[in-house]
């Protein structure tokens, strides 16, 4: 418990009251620290007259040995005592905070990724004393800070400052705006990305007030958040579902949001997962239906992956004939044939818009299940 860098920690402390030579050791006598010349590797506690010993958690764990008595011993040991205990407590809490806020980032993701023992998951929630019952809406936040995926040019103690600094600001943001539901979870998913698990308590109002606040607010709360995190942020939110099942379905709606919406519109923004109107059923949840619906229709094209690209260029231009053509460098006519020869395969034609959406859906939610868009 007590380390050799705690040791020097203390060690410099009492120095500078104390004008003389003195070791910190370990409760066996090791000397883990010292600018005492005369004193060796250990030292017999039993022949040091003048060992402060020092306690944490009610146990001795270290003694500050001095060389010499101090004139006035019996008032300065006590403030000896005190500054050591003092160090060892600030020293253990600082090494402390980073390993329970990564204890928690790990629970947090594991909660929202993997569908573990429903006693385990609720025995670890009881340890960071989060309420699983409390209802709650998920929002991933991408943050983008070249520190945060930076290789190992960049030290991971700034890493951890600026991770650190992110989760406080986002925490701040949420609590300023809204001071009647506190009991937010904030964590660090890896990459650019946060998680918050937004408490949708709110006094007395009822639930489907709160959430209809919640929503006319999002571009309030966005607004603040960027404000505390001055650089290009961007925002996925999903929808309340009930339960633990419900709060990664959440999760999967906020990051499906999120990585859609920078891909169809732009970064820097935020939505919520409602935005993408007749979208939003098929990316709410990967099921059997959704499944079925895209690879049936795309198994007619067979592993034809021209027709596919044929097709994505095709709505990403606004089902224009003739951007299609240039940008796919063949003749108007070359991409009419092909369309034909898509509607013949599935009965749909890219040219009608009703068609058109249930092809684009096919083929996004296809992506999106043969991970694509995973990070």
């Amino acid at each position: 418990m007590l380390t050799r860098q705690i040791a020097e920690k203390i060690q410099l402390k009492v120095a500078s009251l104390v004008n003389q030579p003195l070791s910190v050791v370990d409760p066996d006598g090791t000397v883990l620290s010292s600018n005492n010349p005369s004193v060796d590797e250990s030292l017999h506690l039993s022949t040091a007259p003048w060992a402060i010993k020092f306690r944490y958690g009610g146990k001795v764990v270290g003694y500050v040995v001095l060389a010499a008595e101090l004139p006035n011993h019996a008032e300065i040991a006590p403030l000896i005592c005190s500054i050591a205990e003092l160090v060892m407590h600030q020293s253990i809490l600082i090494e402390t905070i980073p390993h329970q806020e990564e204890r928690l980032d790990k629970f947090i993701y594991d909660l929202l990724n993997t569908a573990n023992d429903p006693a385990l998951i609720e025995a670890e929630a009881r340890l960071f004393e989060i309420d699983l019952d409390r209802p709650r809406i998920a929002l991933v936040i991408s943050i983008e800070d070249p520190t945060l995926t930076a290789s190992q040019r960049i030290p991971s103690t700034d890493r951890e400052i600026r991770i650190g600094r992110y989760r406080s600001g986002i925490a701040r943001a949420l609590n300023s705006y809204y001071t009647s539901s506190r009991d937010n979870i904030v964590a660090y998913l890896g990459q650019n990305n946060f998680c918050v698990l937004k408490d949708l308590v709110n006094g007395d109002s009822q639930l489907e007030e709160h959430l209809e606040h919640f929503k006319k607010s999002i571009n309030i709360i966005y607004g603040i958040i960027k404000g505390e995190m001055k650089l290009t942020t961007t925002i996925g939110i999903g929808n309340y579902h009930p339960g633990t099942q419900g709060l990664r379905r959440s999760y999967q709606e906020a990051l499906n949001a999120l990585e859609l919406g920078t891909q169809m519109w732009d970064r820097d923004k935020v939505y919520h997962i409602d935005d993408f109107g007749v979208v939003a059923p098929l990316l709410s949840g990967v099921d059997e239906q959704n499944i079925y619906f895209s690879r049936e229709l795309l198994d007619k094209l067979g592993e034809n992956t021209e027709m596919i690209q044929t097709l994505e260029t095709f709505f990403s231009l606004d089902m224009s004939l003739t951007k299609t053509a240039d940008t796919l460098g063949i003749h108007r006519n070359t991409l009419v044939y092909r369309l034909d020869r898509i509607k013949e395969a599935l009965s749909l034609d890219p040219r009608v818009f009703d068609d058109a959406v249930q092809i684009k859906l096919a083929i996004l939610f296809n992506k999106f299940i043969e991970g694509e868009y995973a990070h």
